[in-house]
Formats: structure tokens, sequence, C-alpha cells
């Protein structure tokens, strides 16, 4: 590849802060809230307009709700738990959620809204629209980041830094030994879109009427008579990712060449994950897969432009096929790709699947977990997994938010924790654990004057505590 060199210049500083929580995401939502409740002075930084990465820019406006043991017990119970009854209380039906196996379903603007209010409430400042272009070193510490944007490069400087971007971003340039999955083992990443003016009503009375077109034990393990009561109570129903392989709708348009296997980068269209919402007419659809490591910016400038195509090719087939979407339009697509997997921590501790298991526990918890398994029990043609729920919670071990080398860094996403697999980690309850204890450590090493490799996990544990957490 060709190169250039670039001119060196002095930035000017815009701030120091205790905490700098990189990515607006979940987990660098709660990150920013836990440390902003520390007492740190806290400033997020968000490439977007907006908060929620991949719950509101993503689009995929839907938590999967592994809070509670098959035992019906609660697991995560801190700042988490407030943003999902926060969000749900956004949509009209509060806290009857915890009363249900569903995704919690909410709406997007809402959802930026409630986010940007709890920070808000914290304390946290937040510097939208900046990208993180480089760090700021002294040796091995991590003292700062550069940004990028409307003011020109800027330097903010802080004692601990949160990298809650996903992809590990400040960590890559900050040095920190990280895992890039080769193309060949590179997972799924996934185009979000909306369908509005959609008769939701109908579309679920289809289901009561042709109860053997639900693809019951698919990614929620329970029955078309659970989803229905979810959806009479809450006003949301959620059709299970995968679940459009199953309807006669799918294949008869598939039949007809109205739906192709594969739309530019897209495949398996017929995916077909929605999440519906009675109270604004809006159904939410997860569909076709692109595959590549996630980090080439070709590949997903390419994957949002056919996957915008995809949108209105699957609009067509909704109008056509389904009941209830009649006269419904392509209402919105995500601003943002939904990057699945990329980079993660290379750590000196590795979190296992093993170690995600009910009743697994250790000395250095930070948080505690409900583990679940991927178990195929849907007889339909290339039926998809149902995430079947642990009988005990698991704990988060910090040793594996911590990268090797560099120091007044700490990871706040779940998927770019130091793990065996990425994937162990990265739901969203799941990422926003991770954030809060990020956040909390950070903001505790921050005020006490310690680094946060030799910090006091009991002293994280009782800040927890007064998040609501259980230990």
């Amino acid at each position: 590849m060709e190169t250039i060199r670039e001119e060196s210049r002095e930035i000017p500083v815009r701030g120091h802060w205790d905490v700098i929580v990189a990515g607006g995401g979940l987990g660098g939502v709660a990150a920013a809230i836990a440390s902003a409740r520390t007492g740190a002075r806290t400033l997020l930084v968000e490439r977007n307009t907006y908060v929620g990465g991949v719950a509101t820019a993503g689009m995929c406006c839907s938590v999967f709700n592994c809070f509670y043991t098959s035992e019906k017990k609660l697991g995560p119970s801190g700042i988490q738990r407030e943003i999902v009854d926060n969000l749900a209380e956004s949509g009209g039906f509060g806290k009857k959620w915890h009363e249900h196996k569903g995704h919690i379903i909410y709406d997007l603007e809402c959802g930026k809204f409630v986010l940007q209010d709890m920070l808000e409430k914290a304390g946290v400042e937040t510097l939208f629209s900046a990208v993180s272009a480089s760090v700021v070193m002294d040796g091995n510490r991590l003292k700062g980041l550069i940004v990028e944007s409307k003011s020109g490069r800027q330097a903010l400087l802080a004692d601990n830094i949160v990298d809650a971007t996903g992809d590990g971003d400040v960590a890559f340039m900050a040095g920190a030994p990280l895992h890039i999955p080769s193309v060949e083992n590179s997972r799924q990443h996934s185009l979000c879109f909306r369908l509005g003016n959609v008769d939701v009503d109908a579309f679920i009375d289809y289901f009561r009427k042709n109860p053997s077109e639900y693809p019951e034990m698919m990614d929620v393990e329970w029955t078309l008579e659970e989803a229905l009561r979810q959806y009479d109570e809450c006003g949301t129903f959620l059709f299970p990712h995968g679940g459009g392989i199953q309807m006669n709708a799918f294949r008869k348009a598939k039949e007809d060449k109205v739906l192709p296997p594969k739309i530019g980068m897209h495949d398996t269209t017929d995916a077909c994950q929605m999440h519906g919402m009675r109270r604004n007419g809006v159904v939410h659809v997860v569909t076709g897969y692109v595959r590549f490591d996630g980090l080439d910016a070709e590949s997903i400038s390419r994957a949002i432009s056919d996957g915008r195509r995809m949108a209105f090719t699957l609009g067509d087939v909704y109008k056509r096929y389904i009941p209830g979407f009649g006269n419904s339009f392509v209402a919105g697509v995500a601003n943002n790709l939904g990057i699945r997997s990329s980079r993660w921590l290379d750590g000196d501790f590795v979190m296992t699947g093993e170690m995600a298991s009910p009743g697994v526990r250790c000395e250095d918890a930070v948080g505690k977990l409900v583990p679940y398994r991927d178990i195929v029990r849907h007889k339909g043609p290339r039926a998809w997994g149902v995430q079947v729920m642990g009988s005990d919670t698991f704990d988060l071990p910090y040793a594996c938010l911590l990268p090797k080398k560099i120091e007044g860094l700490i990871m706040g996403s779940g998927r770019s924790v130091s793990s065996k697999d990425p994937w162990l980690m990265r739901v969203m309850v799941y990422t926003m654990t991770v954030g809060q204890a990020a956040g909390a450590a950070a903001g505790i090493a921050s005020k006490r004057r310690t680094s946060l490799r030799n910090l006091d996990t009991a002293l994280v544990r009782d800040v927890l505590r007064g998040f609501g957490e259980k230990f």
C-alpha cells in the first residue's frame, strides 16, 4: 500500500477528565453512568449524533431477555436493568417485560432520548459527531484521545479511558495486543431496517388463525401462546430470527423470484427476524448477512449500499405476501451496519465458554450474568437454535477487561473483552454489564489515584451493590 508521512503539528487540548468513555453504545452508556455515579468527571465521546450504538443507530431495537435464569432468578440487576426498564417505560408497558421471556422491544426515537436523559441525569458530559482518530501515550500509559470533529483535531485527556467502541478502536491505536478474525472465520453482520404503517394487529391475527406458521422454539424458548400473551400485555411481538425460512409466504416469494436468495453482499435474505410494535404500527426487520472481518471500510460501504437495496426489495415482498403489510413502506434503514465481531483483546486472562456456565464463580467478580446455550429444537428445514437459559448465574471476571501492556485503559464492550470467542459476551445485557463494571472501575481508580490493574475489585463490587447488583 502506498503511504505518505503526516506532517507533525500541535494539537489543542480541549480539556481533562477523570474518565473518558469512547463509544456510546449500550456498553458505553452503562460505563459513563457508572463512572459518573462514582463522582468522577466523565466524558462520553460518540461518532453519531446520539447514543445507543447497535440499539439505535443499528436499528436493533430489541434487547434479548437474558436477565432471568431458567429458575426465574434475576441475574443482572444494576444499571443495565435501569436502562431496559426505562426503554420499556417509554414504550408504554413499563416493567411488564419482567413477566415474559420475549425480547424487550422499544421505539428507536424514544430509545435515543431515554439514554440521553439517563446520561444527563447522571452528570455525564457528551461530545457527539467526534471520531477517535488517535491516542495520546506516555510510554505504555494511555493519557488521552485525539478526536476529529467540526472543531478540528483536538486532544481529550483523562486519568483513565474506557474503550466501548465495540471494535477495540482505542486499544488498537494504543498498541494493545488484539485478535482479528480472518475473513474465512469472520462472523455475520447485518443491516436492519423498519417498515411503517403496518397493521400489526392483522399481522399477529394471521398467526392466531395459522398457528403452524409461527416457528416456536426458535430464538426464544417459548410457544406461540406465550408470544401472543406478551403481545396482548405489552403490545410488542417477536418473530424469531431465522423464522422467515419456515414461513410459506417467504418460500412463495422465493419461488416467484420476487425475493432473491442474495442481494449484493447480503445472503440469507429470508431470515427475517421481526420486532413488531402495536403502538406505532412499526415492524423492525433483521435479515440478510454479510461476512467479512468487520474492519474493511470498502466492505462496510458496500454492505450498507446493498443493504439499502435489500430493504426496499424486502419491503415489496412484505407488501405483496405478508398480511398486515399491504400499506406499509420503508420507514428507515439503519445508519450503521450491525457488526457482530471484529477486534477483541488478546489479554493475559482469557474468558472461556466453560466459565460462562451456571454457578461458576471467581474471586474478582464484577458482574452477574445468566448463561445460555443455543439448541436446535424446531423441526423445520434449516432451523436455527433456541437460546435456553441456564439454571444459575456466572461471574464476570475483572481480569478479562484489562489489556496486556497498556495502562489507563479498560474495555467497556462485551465483544471486545479478552475471550476465546468474541461472541461469548456480545449480547446487549452482557455488554451493559461489562460497561457498568468498566465505568465503575475507571471512576474509582481515578478518584483514588490508583491504577486499573492494581485496583481492589472488592471496591468495585461495593459500588456495584449500590447500583443494585448482588454478589
